[in-house]
């Protein structure tokens, strides 16, 4: 599947690119972990046509996968789902607040991912979704489309990690890697992540997770279909 083949069914033909404004934001590549030995395998072992990123913050991560997918000769497009609002912890902590950017009342982070995008060249290569996770893994089911890599670092509450486990796993092909942020297997800062995948793992019936700095993933096996 082509990027324009994911514009006409996720964007009805549009390019939230087209006409940018004259002037772009600052160039603000703010991430955690956005460089990482599970990404850069996820794009040369895996040499994905869609790969899915839901929580795409300010793109730095799904900028790296779109730049190292350049480096090695590999077409394909990084689907950025998010809702450019914020999570829990954003919204709860007044010092996380203050990176949402408010502007007029509303978080402006959105903008900066655009730009950001539009400043790296990597606009052939990256779609953004501006949806909630579960709307948008639902939208992908229904338009036909599939991923070959998923990469999670949305919310961080067990229930939460859940939902979009459950959401995700039928959008993923049999055979593709699913990648899960913010796993640490000492508990860490977010020991409910680590809970929910370990979980859904157990219930899928996969292999894993394998966990790195921070990371986990684990693939889904080749004879599964659409569902669980």
């Amino acid at each position: 599947m082509t990027r324009q083949d994911i514009l006409a069914a996720l964007w009805h033909g549009r390019d939230p690119f087209a006409d940018p404004p004259g002037e772009l934001r600052a160039l603000d590549l703010q991430g955690w972990r956005s460089i990482h030995p599970y990404l850069e395998e996820a794009v040369t072992g895996f040499r994905p046509a869609v790969v899915v990123e839901i929580g795409t913050w300010k793109g730095a991560s799904a900028l790296y996968l779109a730049r190292t997918m350049a480096e090695h000769g590999v077409s394909g497009t990084v689907i950025a789902v998010d809702t450019w609002l914020g999570a829990v912890d954003h919204w709860a902590d007044p010092g996380l607040f203050a990176e949402l950017a408010m502007e007029n009342g509303f978080p402006s982070l959105y903008r900066t991912f655009l730009a950001n995008v539009l400043r790296e060249g990597q606009a052939e290569r990256v779609v953004p979704l501006p949806l909630d996770s579960v709307n948008a893994a639902e939208l992908m089911r229904l338009r036909g489309v599939t991923a070959d890599v998923i990469h999670l670092d949305a919310g961080h509450e067990e229930a939460s990690v859940a939902a979009d486990l459950r959401a995700w796993w039928p959008v993923l092909r049999p055979g593709g890697l699913f990648i899960a942020d913010d796993y640490d297997s000492l508990g860490g800062r977010f020991p409910g992540v680590m809970r929910a995948v370990d979980a859904f793992c157990a219930e899928a019936g996969v292999k894993g997770p394998w966990s790195q700095r921070g990371k986990a993933k684990f693939t889904k096996p080749e004879g599964s279909g659409t569902d669980r």
